[in-house]
């Protein structure tokens, strides 16, 4: 048995009811790490082209990491890969808690999954064998009953249950997957391609340990971070407040969104944002597996109109923007009612947010009327309202139905594709962060291979400053100074093309952002150090490097047979009028040919084809990909 994983892959064969297991030696794991990897590779080998993502022909994947479970802080995450069917590109979604580890333990580094269940069904897992078990009498249940039900039948509390809600079975194009009601693979609508094959959750309990070259050193590393890490602002901020903090931070230097990106700062952020929320919401800080950052807000409140089930966790950072400051909703409260109805059905809160901010601009503007929406009245800072559709969404009743469909297949129905206040990328609404102050973020929307995502780099923020912690944690990638968030500079796009290859590396292992540098305050070099701790090889940054590639191109040589081009990498028009307000209100931070001439820089510099965005031949042989090219030029 290999070190750090467990060399096998479940293959489930829903339409037959037939599960097979796949062995895979070293060189696959070390040629993709797993996750995202792992994903693409049977994506890109399996799926034919040009099919609907809610046909049976498309997989879902669930992949865990070589780090996914080791006794490391922030190794727990895991990915969903499929074709989304909210952008019909390659996509994929990471998530975090406790269901990653398990799935390992049961036996499993991944599960593909293809074909459709005739009926709802669940996967059983455990001790290295699988079951296709009956889901019809609990499958339009809420999230926890579902995980309550399949504890109890399979009778143990200790079941790790990863599931799409009520939203993914009515294939609402942006519903995600939990596990453990407060973790999510929350982009690109895998919850509703999991939906459409009838597959209710994945339950899982493992029964076997998994086996680690150097356990020592794993053991000595981890009390060290915890003893060590509060002592770093950056891991002392995510402790304190999670993510909440941000609506105040960003405020200040004008990048929250406001009123569908309209302005980019309120007047007292404070009354969403961190202090006021720990005081208002927090009962107890939570963590993911075997990690002592303990990110997670577990939040209680008694109310008589917005009371919440805790166990369905609290709103971060994204969700407070997207059904708060970006609907001009400062009721707290309200937020967090709406974020557990999201949990409660597996709702992005980012894309129904951004969509429900796009309708309402839209009634504003005479495009839509009181006859389109059933009656309704759709106006920004009405609280009761978003509560309203975020359920005629999940169930989608009325205007919900329409909604469900996401904002870019609205616009194209209401004839509003090119308008300033569309805003999506590829189809995918973005996500709450101005790209006017980041600009870096702003190239990382455009060019990201599934649509509008902030979690495809380090945010420019982090590297403003010489002597941070950030700047000087990315020397070993080739990065060595401070630059300014608003420049659009070669350099720019020299650094974010080197940053977001990182990401991935971290993506594809199946570890936290949040642990590791240059978010957070793990060195890279102990990094490298953990991983052949974990696998027994003699691994190197550049090698890790490579195979983050590798999911990169083989996402992007997908996207290329389904007819994406740099033509797709388009900003919303508004992202390009002066900032309305902030630091640099008044200010063009960025044209649109200096926007455009940075993405066709950055294309160029990765080994892609500036204009039509697919691999290069030579970056495909060069990362032993040449299988692909002879997909690709079958068309």
């Amino acid at each position: 048995m290999p070190y750090g994983y467990t060399g096998k892959i479940m293959r489930v064969d829903l339409s037959n009811r037939k599960i097979e297991i796949e062995e895979n030696n070293e060189t696959f794991y070390r040629s993709y790490l797993g996750g995202r990897g792992f994903g693409y590779h049977y994506l890109m080998k399996e799926v034919p082209a040009r099919i609907d993502p809610f046909s049976p022909e498309n997989i879902l994947v669930l992949a865990t990491g070589v780090m996914t479970g080791a006794p490391l802080p922030a190794a727990c995450r895991f990915t969903a890969v499929g074709k989304s069917p909210l952008t019909g590109t390659a996509a994929e979604s990471e998530a975090a808690g406790f269901f990653g580890p398990e799935l390992k333990m049961a036996g499993f580094d991944a599960v593909v999954f293809k074909g459709k269940a005739e009926k709802p069904v669940y996967l059983w897992v455990t001790e290295g064998k699988a079951e296709i078990k009956d889901a019809e009498h609990f499958s339009q249940f809420g999230a926890r009953e579902v995980e309550d039900i399949i504890r109890k039948d399979m009778g143990s509390k200790k079941i790790r249950v990863a599931q799409t809600g009520l939203a993914g079975m009515n294939q609402v194009r942006f519903a995600n997957i939990t596990n453990n009601l407060g973790h999510f693979n929350g982009r690109c609508g895998l919850g509703a391609v999991m939906g459409s094959k009838n597959i209710r959750a994945v339950a899982a309990l493992g029964a076997e340990k998994i086996r680690y070259h150097d356990p020592d050193f794993l053991g000595q590393t981890t009390k060290d971070y915890a003893k060590t890490f509060k002592n770093n602002p950056l891991g002392e901020a995510l402790f304190v407040y999670g993510t909440t903090a941000f609506p105040e931070i960003l405020s200040s230097g004008g990048a929250l969104p406001v009123n569908n990106f309209r302005r980019s700062k309120l007047d007292d952020p404070s009354v969403i944002s961190g202090d006021t929320y720990n005081e208002v919401l927090l009962k107890k800080r939570k963590g993911c597996y075997a990690c002592p950052i303990r990110c997670k807000r577990g939040i209680a409140l008694e109310d008589p109109k917005y009371g919440i089930d805790s166990r369905y966790g609290g709103p971060e950072y994204e969700t407070l923007a997207a059904l708060g400051s970006n609907l001009n909703i400062l009721n707290l409260k309200a937020i967090a009612k709406g974020n557990e109805i999201c949990n409660r059905y597996c709702l992005d809160t980012i894309s129904i947010g951004m969509t429900i901010a796009f309708a309402c601009e839209c009634f504003e503007q005479g495009i839509i009327t009181k006859e389109d929406t059933g009656g309704l009245e759709l106006r920004f800072g009405d609280a009761d309202l978003m509560l309203q559709l975020l359920e005629m969404i999940a169930h989608r009743e009325g205007f919900g139905d329409q909604l469900a469909e996401g904002s870019a297949r609205l616009a194209q129905k209401w004839g509003v594709e090119d308008e300033p206040f569309h805003l999506s990328v590829k189809g995918q609404e973005l996500s709450l962060h101005d790209p006017r102050v980041k600009v870096g973020v702003g190239i990382g929307f455009a060019v990201s291979s599934y649509g509008a995502d902030h979690m495809t780099a380090a945010h420019d923020t982090a590297f403003a400053d010489d002597d941070s912690f950030s700047v000087k944690s990315v020397a070993p990638l080739d990065i060595y100074k401070s630059m300014h968030p608003t420049d659009i500079t070669t350099e720019k796009v020299r650094n974010y093309a080197k940053l977001e290859n990182f990401w991935r590396v971290l993506d594809a292992l199946g570890i936290c952002v949040f642990g590791y540098a240059p978010r957070g305050v793990m060195p890279l070099d102990t990094m490298v150090q953990c991983v052949n701790a974990v696998t027994g090889w003699n691994v190197s940054l550049y090698e890790m490097m490579k195979a983050g590639e590798r999911g990169t191109m083989l996402a992007r040589a997908f996207n290329s047979r389904e007819g994406f081009s740099i033509k797709n990498d388009k900003l919303p028009k508004r992202l390009f009028d002066p900032k309305p307000d902030g630091p640099n209100a008044g200010k063009e931070i960025f044209t649109q040919e200096e926007f455009n001439k940075a993405i066709e820089l950055y294309y160029d510099m990765i080994g892609c084809d500036s204009h039509s965005g697919r691999p290069h031949r030579a970056k495909l042989l060069e990362l032993n990909l040449e299988w692909v090219e002879e997909i690709l030029n079958k068309g």
